[in-house]
Formats: C-alpha cells, structure tokens, sequence
C-alpha cells in the first residue's frame, strides 16, 4: 500500500518520539547498549578506552630524531614529495640535539603524530628508568606512535628508509597532509 507524504511524516514524527522514549528507557536501566545492538544500532554506544588510546591530530607533527648524514633540507624535500610540508615536520638532527630534546613535551600533546627514531645517544633526557628514550616512548601512555629507522638491523637514517615509513603512515591513513583532515 502506498502512502502519501503527510502520512509519511506522521509515522516518522511518532516513530521519532518512541524510539526516543525507548533510548531513555535503556538508559536508566542500563541496557541501553543491548537496546543499540538489538535495533541495529550498536556502533552508537561509545566504546571504551584506556589511556594507550590518546589520539593526536592526524596532520599533527612528525619529529625526526637522530644522527643523520641526510641534510636538513633534502629531508623536508622528501617529506614534501608525499604532500607533507614542512611546517607538519620537527627535525633534532644530531646526537647532542637528541641529548637534550625535551621528549616529555610529547606526552598527552596532540601535536605531534609520529617520531622517527635514527641512532641516538642511550644517555638521553627524560627517559627515566627506561634502557632508552625510544623504549620510554613506546612503554608509557600517551605518547605519538615510535618507528625506528633501520638498515641491517641497526638503527640508521637514510633517504630511502624515511621515504618508505612515511609512505606507510600515509597508506595507513595514520597520517595526513596538514590542510587535509
């Protein structure tokens, strides 16, 4: 049977006001995730989340750290091969750079999206109790996600080693392009 549009609304307006008296229901006797999932609505409840679950700005800073034989500007024109341009990139090039670069500000920042770890020095600051600053980023809460840059199982920064972890964040859709979230 067709309707008409004005009975169309009707039903709506009254479907509208019950399934709103039902969801309060729900809600003070505390099924309401039951009641979600039993009218094809469960992605509506909110889903728990600890604190490994800090989420940065997906066009936030990515921190480069490390020795590097790479110059400074050879790196932020890789970077901006992928469409990320330099503003989205923080450099600490160099081991007496990575000593004294203040890591804890990483902690809970939204900021920043991904460091990339080179060689370093062991004796960093900030790393409390940790064999490294690299384990201290990668154990403790709310930190942006750690990569290490490698080659034969060594940390080692190169041109190419960059260009594919960032090409895999980008794949991942961990990162994006400032301007593009």
């Amino acid at each position: 049977m067709k309707i008409s549009n004005d009975q169309l609304l009707d039903i709506i307006a009254e479907a509208s006001y019950r399934l709103h008296s039902e969801l309060r229901t729900a809600g003070r006797e505390n099924r309401l995730q039951e009641y979600l999932e039993l009218i094809g609505m469960g992605d509506l409840f909110p889903k728990e989340r600890d604190a490994n679950d800090f989420e940065s700005y997906l066009d936030g800073k990515i921190l480069i750290v490390g020795k590097s034989e790479i110059k400074p500007q050879v790196i932020i024109g890789t970077f901006k091969e992928l469409g990320i341009p330099k503003e989205q990139i923080e450099l600490c090039i160099g081991y007496d750079e990575a000593k004294t670069y203040p890591f804890n500000k990483l902690q809970y920042n939204p900021k920043y999206r991904a460091v990339l770890f080179g060689p370093i020095p062991h004796s960093v600051v900030g790393k409390g109790e940790s064999s490294s600053i690299i384990t201290h980023l990668e154990t403790n809460d709310g930190f942006p996600r750690v990569i290490r840059l490698s080659a034969n199982n060594e940390l080692k920064m190169t041109k190419s080693n960059l260009k594919s972890e960032v090409e895999q964040l980008l794949h991942e859709g961990y990162i994006v392009a400032a301007g593009c979230r």
